[in-house]
């Protein structure tokens, strides 16, 4: 139902400029075709003849006729030059405009970028590329999460889709750009628009989308926090309680937090907790935690694990036997939480 009406909405909005230039040559081809057929019935004509002088007399280049003209000649070439003055002008304006412009490379843009998002499956969209936007795509490239990214500001996404990211632009809260962006086969979605009233509007517009996607969503208001849940939220993100706790612990316990500073934002130490999944085919599977070496091998240290139906187990003991379907909580730089993850796959 959803997507019958993206399609109404996406035929009845405005042209694209592609469309534009397509029913200007069209229109351009139907009057010099009028103006041959003109000269051929009332002058008699042979058609070579009578597309010289249509052609002439739209351009109004002030060429001879190619014989002279009868009366009836004479008020179709003044009929010709009247209404083709307006419409070559207009034609040759939006076909400058396609061209010069840039026109013409965004919709070349548009179409490759089609093409991508017509086979990408389990991505994550961004919606909003502000400072939220940005920070949380630059966390989900680092975790090699494939990224899409959908921005209102045209000049932000010509930027980004020259750095070679996959950005989409348009507003978020409607049907037919989230359908663009492969809402529908994305796995998660992030609402991360100025606007506390978009992001409940784009968070209720992708739920019904995708009943299956885990959406997290900005909250700059309080009060905005149970509307976003009751739209579909899976998670909702409070700046103001974030924020406010982050002050408080500066001032309780301001060592730790700047040891979190520092392994955090510092290139050389930035640490990441990520999650290892332990499947069918683990080596990890049967083992203790002890016995796999982990931080021999990899370098991470496993703070914590989570088996199904069970609470998150926060410093699991050594002699902790994993099983399938087990996920582990690790804490390592880049290259240590992938060793970690090479280790956990390798058959």
């Amino acid at each position: 139902m959803l997507a019958r009406n993206v399609k109404t909405l996406s035929l009845s909005g405005p042209a694209s400029p592609f469309h534009r230039v397509w029913w200007t040559l069209g229109f351009l081809l139907i009057l010099l075709l009028s103006g041959c057929v003109g000269y051929v019935y009332l002058e008699g004509w042979a058609w070579h003849e009578s597309i010289y002088m249509t052609i002439i007399t739209l351009s109004t280049v002030g060429f001879n006729e190619v014989r002279p003209l009868t009366d009836a000649g004479r008020l179709f070439t003044a009929g010709l030059i009247v209404v083709g003055f307006g419409t070559v002008g207009y034609a040759f304006g939006n076909l400058a405009a396609f061209f010069v412009e840039g026109q013409a490379r965004e919709l070349v843009r548009s179409r490759k970028m089609g093409k991508i998002m017509a086979s990408i499956r389990d991505h994550i969209i961004i919606c909003g590329y502000g400072s939220e936007g940005r920070h949380a795509a630059e966390e989900l490239a680092r975790s090699g999460a494939k990224v899409v990214i959908v921005e209102k500001a045209l000049e932000v996404v010509e930027k980004l889709q020259e750095e070679g990211k996959l950005a989409i632009h348009g507003d978020a809260t409607h049907d037919d750009v989230l359908v663009r962006a492969s809402v529908e086969t994305a796995s998660g979605l992030i609402a991360a628009v100025h606007e506390d009233a978009e992001n409940v509007f784009v968070t209720l517009t992708a739920r019904g989308f995708n009943s299956d996607l885990t959406i997290v969503a900005k909250a700059a208001s309080e009060a905005t926090v149970d509307k976003l849940f009751r739209a579909g939220a899976s998670k909702v993100i409070s700046s103001a309680e974030i924020g406010g706790r982050r002050m408080a612990s500066v001032l309780l316990r301001p060592k730790i937090v700047n040891f979190l500073d520092v392994i955090t934002s510092d290139q050389e130490l930035a640490l990441r907790l990520e999650e290892i999944d332990v499947d069918d085919s683990s080596p990890f599977v049967g083992k203790s935690i002890r016995d796999l070496h982990i931080r021999a091998k990899a370098g991470t240290l496993v703070i914590a694990y989570h088996r199904e139906g069970q609470p998150i187990q926060i410093n699991p003991a050594a002699d902790t036997i994993l099983r399938s379907g087990d996920i582990l909580i690790a804490l390592g730089n880049d290259g240590q939480v992938e060793k970690l993850r090479e280790l956990a796959q390798r058959m």
